[in-house]
């Protein structure tokens, strides 16, 4: 796909479920769509006229009207009833998708750049240096993205990580800095609290020479934290790093957008440490952006001795921006509402796609992105 990608100057867009299918690195790769979601896929889709839909089965297109700008659509797909599921198709390819991918590498001609091309380019890298910035702060509160500075840093290039469900889902996709030689899980629908750690245990028995990491939030891990005694049991070196913030985000964040208030979606700390400690296993907890290499250089030598370790980090309650209603663009938003969205996000840097296209001569379509749901 990625030689296909730079043949014929196209992005690549993923869905969340296989985004570590390819190298973070790559120049071109959108990221997925929707919530669980990065920026330049959102605003690609909007002004995209052809997608090419390659073995996968993305429910959350039809609740979302992701392809309804799309005036041509060409799937590829060995399940027969995958075919025209979620979209009306102009061209139809029923087989292997590495295969058909191959073959139509083989017979496409080199494409000349396109200013579409550019744009997207230019558009992916803003995202992440805006990415790369927050993980990367010296200052303020701890954060979610430091914390998966981290993790990225520690990391072993054959890690696998388990994703438990909430923000830590929409976070992963966009924070861990994945290459294809690892492996990234969580729930197939994004919808299975506490999923972090048996996905964990899974993986350390089946890869017993892997490194083996749970991310989950406080709102998941505290439904199955009792499973840490499990591990320490089966003496499995699983690294367990729970981000607190008293919350359950993901479901605060959307009643944010469609509640006049909050319910159900706060509840007490908890010291995630001590209860490591009781269970048996090394407990860390993180509190400043100042002390985060040192926790994780002393759990990962707990790591290397055999010790089930976990990592409570107290993070701020700060919303992820969220990139299925982005505030960006004057043609659609008012200045005042932008420059709320920015310092809100910390997003003073980021670009609209429709500005880099419109430096392409490109007229962009002007649509507020708003795909809500996942």
């Amino acid at each position: 796909m990625v030689d296909l990608s730079r043949k014929i100057k196209a992005p690549v867009a993923v869905t969340g479920i296989n985004f570590d299918a390819f190298d973070a690195n790559f120049e071109a790769l959108l990221g997925s769509a929707n919530r669980v979601a990065t920026k330049p896929a959102n605003e690609a889709f909007p002004n995209a006229d052809t997608v090419v839909f390659v073995g996968n089965n993305y429910p959350f297109a039809e609740v979302t009207n992701l392809f309804e700008n799309v005036k041509n659509f060409i799937q590829i797909d060995i399940n027969p009833a995958n075919l025209g599921k979620r979209n009306h198709n102009d061209v139809t390819i029923l087989g292997d998708a590495g295969d058909a991918i191959r073959e139509l590498t083989k017979l496409v001609k080199e494409k000349p750049e396109t200013g579409w091309w550019r744009a997207n380019l230019a558009n992916i890298k803003n995202w992440n240096d805006y990415v790369y910035k927050l993980e990367t702060k010296t200052e303020g509160d701890l954060q979610l993205y430091q914390v998966y500075h981290q993790i990225n840093t520690h990391a072993e290039d054959d890690a696998i990580f388990s994703i438990d469900v909430g923000d830590v889902t929409q976070t992963s996709v966009r924070h861990l800095h994945l290459n294809p030689k690892q492996m990234w899980r969580t729930s197939n629908l994004f919808a299975t609290m506490g999923i972090g750690i048996p996905g964990a245990l899974t993986a350390k028995l089946d890869f017993p020479d892997r490194q083996v990491w749970n991310l989950a939030g406080d709102g998941g891990f505290n439904m199955v934290m009792q499973d840490l005694a499990t591990e320490v049991q089966y003496k499995l070196p699983i690294i367990n790093i729970v981000f607190s913030n008293n919350q359950f985000g993901f479901i605060k964040d959307e009643q944010e957008e469609t509640n006049s208030g909050y319910i159900g979606v706060e509840f007490m700390g908890v010291d995630f440490a001590k209860i490591a400690q009781g269970m048996g296993a090394k407990g860390y907890t993180l509190t400043s952006i100042d002390d985060a290499k040192s926790v994780f250089d002393a759990a990962l030598a707990d790591i290397a001795k055999g010790e089930t370790v976990l990592i409570d980090a107290k993070i701020s309650g700060d919303r992820p921006i969220p990139v299925e209603a982005l505030i960006l663009d004057e043609k659609i938003h008012d200045q005042a509402a932008i420059t709320a969205y920015r310092e809100r996000y910390e997003a003073e840097s980021l670009v609209p796609l429709t500005d880099y296209l419109k430096a392409e001569g490109i007229e962009p379509e002007y649509k507020a992105v708003d795909l809500g749901g996942f």
